[in-house]
């Protein structure tokens, strides 16, 4: 989950801190009065640019540098340090906030304090300060988790831009303007925005217990997407311990990629993998090079610890490990009818629309075995898979393997990745018949690739522009 925090009267009850230090400053020093309580900003409260234009019969533009002198009196000061260090933040936040980086959600803090974005010395200190504000609290995050706006409406766009899974925010005109987009909020409530009322988009809670964070998580996101975030995170912690495994996959199968260009994909958009199956090896490989977590479907007796991916070896051992593996990986194990006439693979399907309705990538085998009929390039590709595109909205990617033996006798891999499908708006039939079209012109292309291989074996870089081929 992809999830999007404000600072100032999200993390920090900024209300109370304008009550407390910032109203008496002001009625102190400059003789101003609250003139709409209701309103966040020091100078909405307190009126500042009619105060100076009345008080000192001055013009608007005059009045608005007198209002940000004023401010620059309150701020630039030791009370910024006492609020930006050390003004407690909201337990059930920070508290939901840790686990959530600790189960390996995607979290970044997006603010739109100004003096953050200068590059002088005062902002490199803003910046600084900010970042030690959270570790102080005990969210500890890299640098790169940390982005600065001048104002709100940079910051509007840009969250528009990362498309999150969820925000958390307590300014109504932000709020307002991510839920027009579709964007799931979290409203910390506030003196100012009383008027946000709570419904299926947008949660409102004090964040001071996790339960009440809790509950409005759930509120907004659904207790199913919840559980598919989770579970998908849990998974991807799991999938990034074996990253370190990617060296060694590539030089143990040295694949051949074609169309390496497509492999680039947006991020936070559901997608299915489609490829052709030729070997039990075929995830692995295809999971070496796109470097991405995806949730393959595999037959149930490799969950079983029956059967192994290592050339279907029924080594114990091997057989064990695999469905360790799978299960850590959250795969989703289905039954062929092949192989039990009762079977039922209802947790299945709905496994692969959880996922997929959390933007997260699921893989499918169409052929669903790697034996085809005697003479024929591909087995029956079973257009169930559009359906399930269809119905969750997701684009198709084709993806087509070919093994070949080297003349060491070694296997090699030709991998060729197809254009993303975008399936709104048309028939599964039309989608299907591209899908059929697109891997039999790219088992074409394979072929080709492996012939130009051997041929050409001993040269350091070798590149058929006609079928953009790329060898590693």
């Amino acid at each position: 989950m992809k999830i999007i925090y404000d600072t100032d009267g999200t993390f920090t009850d900024f209300n109370k801190f304008i009550q407390d230090e910032a109203i008496p400053f002001f009625v102190k020093n400059y003789g101003m009065e609250v003139v709409y309580p209701n309103k966040l900003e020091i100078e909405d409260i307190l009126d500042m640019d009619n105060f100076f234009m009345s008080e000192l019969e001055c013009t608007k533009e005059e009045a608005k540098a007198f209002t940000k002198s004023a401010l620059d009196d309150f701020w630039v000061h030791p009370r910024y340090l006492k609020y930006s260090m050390f003004y407690k933040f909201r337990n059930g936040l920070v508290e939901y906030t840790k686990n959530m980086i600790k189960d390996g959600h995607e979290i970044e803090i997006h603010t739109s304090r100004a003096k953050t974005t200068d590059e002088d010395v005062i902002g490199k200190i803003a910046r600084s300060i900010t970042r030690l504000q959270y570790l102080l609290n005990g969210i500890n995050l890299p640098s790169e988790s940390f982005r600065y706006y001048k104002n709100d409406e940079e910051k509007i766009n840009a969250i528009l831009k990362e498309k999150p899974d969820l925000v958390f925010e307590d300014k109504p005109e932000i709020i307002n303007r991510l839920v027009e987009k579709g964007i799931k909020c979290v409203c910390v409530e506030g003196w100012h925005n009383e008027n946000i009322e709570s419904n299926k988009n947008v949660s409102k809670t004090n964040c001071n217990e996790l339960q009440s964070v809790l509950d409005s998580e759930k509120k907004v996101l659904g207790a199913r997407k919840v559980e598919y975030f989770r579970r998908a995170a849990k998974s991807d912690k799991f999938y990034n311990k074996l990253v370190c495994l990617k060296g060694l996959m590539l030089n143990y199968f040295e694949p051949i990629i074609l169309h390496g260009e497509n492999i680039k994909i947006e991020d936070n958009v559901p997608l299915i993998y489609a490829p052709n199956h030729r070997s039990t090896l075929d995830p692995l490989a295809i999971n070496a090079v796109i470097n991405k977590h995806v949730h393959w479907v595999a037959l149930l007796r490799f969950f079983q610890g029956k059967d192994s991916i290592f050339n279907n070896s029924k080594n114990p051992v091997l057989c064990n490990l695999t469905a360790k593996t799978f299960k850590n990986l959250e795969f989703i194990p289905v039954d062929r009818k092949s192989d039990n006439p009762n079977a039922n693979n209802l947790e299945a399907i709905r496994d692969m629309v959880g996922y997929l309705q959390v933007n997260k990538l699921v893989g499918i085998f169409p052929e669903g075995t790697t034996r085809r009929p005697e003479g024929h390039e591909f087995g029956t590709f079973d257009p169930a898979f559009v359906q399930l595109a269809i119905k969750q909205k997701a684009n198709i990617m084709p993806i087509t393997t070919y093994w070949f033996k080297d003349k060491k006798d070694k296997k090699r891999v030709v991998l060729n990745f197809g254009k993303a499908i975008n399936v709104e708006g048309r028939t599964q039939e039309e989608i299907y018949n591209e899908f059929l079209a697109v891997q039999e012109e790219q088992l074409r292309e394979n072929k080709v690739a492996s012939e130009y291989y051997l041929e050409n074996k001993n040269s350091k870089k070798r590149i058929l522009k006609s079928s953009k081929v790329y060898y590693n």
